[in-house]
């Protein structure tokens, strides 16, 4: 698995004017979004987006450059490991290159077409572990279940199952994530997220998992 970390401005751009506001699973918008309409407005076209980006960074004291390599360093650390666990789980191996792209965002979204995902450029220095594998564990299972099991239970129920599966994570990857850090989550997820880590127990195989619950719910 070869996961490379960078910035491009346009990415950023367009995580927070697509993901700042709202998402599939959360009505709110991100903080990042809400500082930024008190300077910008409501709707601010790429420029002003731009120029935020800019004083957001400059004002934070963040320098891209230096959190690239940062990101990088981190997540290599854990980068084997984690890809023969995910491999486990899955049944499958990541052939092509993931590309984790920074922003400054609150809000993480990912690509199963481009293969990439996002990470918030945050002072927390262990946040980059518990996002990246949250992300990547979405186009695992994008990869080992993808566009066919989509159409059969739907976009909506897909969407539940997949974000359900990391509570594998704290199970699976526990030894990986830092300390303090679990992945939780969204709230309208809890139930599901339990029974996922219930039918894990029963039976550690992802097929089962994602059958039985695509039968329950």
């Amino acid at each position: 698995m070869n996961v490379v970390f960078t910035y491009d401005k346009s990415k950023d751009i367009y995580c927070i004017i697509n993901k700042g506001r709202s998402s599939n699973n959360s009505p709110h918008p991100t903080g990042v979004y809400e500082r930024m309409i008190k300077t910008t407005g409501d709707n601010p076209d790429e420029d002003l987006i731009s120029s935020f980006i800019n004083s957001y960074l400059t004002k934070e004291q963040f320098n891209v450059d230096e959190y690239v390599v940062k990101y990088q360093k981190q997540f290599d650390g854990i980068k084997e490991e984690f890809q023969k666990k995910a491999e486990s789980v899955f049944k499958k191996k990541m052939e092509k290159p993931i590309i984790g792209y920074l922003t400054i965002n609150n809000r993480c979204p990912y690509s199963v077409n481009g293969n990439w995902f996002m990470v918030t450029i945050s002072k927390r220095p262990t946040s980059v572990l518990m996002i990246s594998m949250h992300e990547i564990w979405h186009l695992y299972t994008w990869l080992r279940f993808g566009e066919d099991e989509k159409n059969r239970t739907g976009r909506e129920k897909y969407n539940d199952i997949k974000e359900s599966l990391t509570a594998l994570l704290n199970i699976e990857c526990k030894d990986l994530i830092p300390e303090g850090l679990q992945d939780s989550g969204y709230p309208q997820h809890k139930r599901l997220r339990e029974r996922v880590v219930e039918l894990w127990n029963e039976k550690k195989d992802i097929d089962y998992v994602w059958n039985t619950l695509a039968e329950e719910i």
